[in-house]
């Protein structure tokens, strides 16, 4: 591209990087970001999320949020999917003080979680044994006008089946068949572990 006298965009660049950190190659997506800025382009808040997706898929969380400091000091204001990245990437590594910090951090900036925001929370509850906490969360969700997504339910039930909360697990499951949610794959396979 660049030997064709074509200079790469930042949705270039950030489609590289984004495809290179899924090949689980951070390392290399990093360098690119660094070219990409020595350059003179400015990364937006897609090519910072896509590189802290990368350090996250890692468990690399420190530097994860080091990227989410560099953004926001180089004047590229976070969004709802810059923070659920980090989000879910703390719930995935246990660190659940740090993804609800995140969470607070978040709405204190006037940003408006969704349902995966929502769901990696209630996802990383249930993975801490924090049950009632978990469950909170969702009505707290529902409360805000967000109906939970398939994901989101399968999260809820294979929690709840891990706690052995049968009752609870098949209410659930009517209840996400009366949002119109479809029971997939996943939801079957979980509620069949149980049974």
């Amino acid at each position: 591209m660049i030997g064709r006298g074509i200079s790469p965009d930042v949705h270039t660049f950030s489609i590289l990087i984004d495809a290179i950190c899924k090949e689980r190659m951070v390392k290399k997506a990093h360098k690119l970001f660094d070219l990409m800025i020595e350059s003179g382009m400015e990364p937006d808040t897609i090519t910072y999320s896509a590189l802290m997706e990368g350090y996250c898929l890692h468990s690399r969380m420190d530097e994860a949020e080091n990227v989410l400091h560099s953004m926001m000091v180089r004047g590229c204001e976070p969004n709802v999917i810059s923070y659920s990245i980090l989000i879910n990437g703390y719930c995935k590594a246990k660190k659940w003080d740090k993804a609800m910090q995140n969470f607070e951090d978040m709405r204190s900036k006037g940003l408006t979680p969704d349902v995966i925001t929502y769901t990696s929370l209630i996802d990383g509850l249930f993975k801490v044994g924090r049950v009632a906490a978990a469950q909170e969360l969702f009505m707290e969700m529902q409360a805000q006008g967000l109906p939970g997504d398939v994901i989101t339910y399968n999260s809820i039930i294979d929690g709840l089946c891990k706690v052995g909360r049968v009752a609870a697990m098949q209410e659930l499951f009517m209840e996400m068949q009366a949002q119109g949610r479809t029971p997939d794959n996943v939801t079957y396979s979980v509620m069949m572990q149980f049974f």
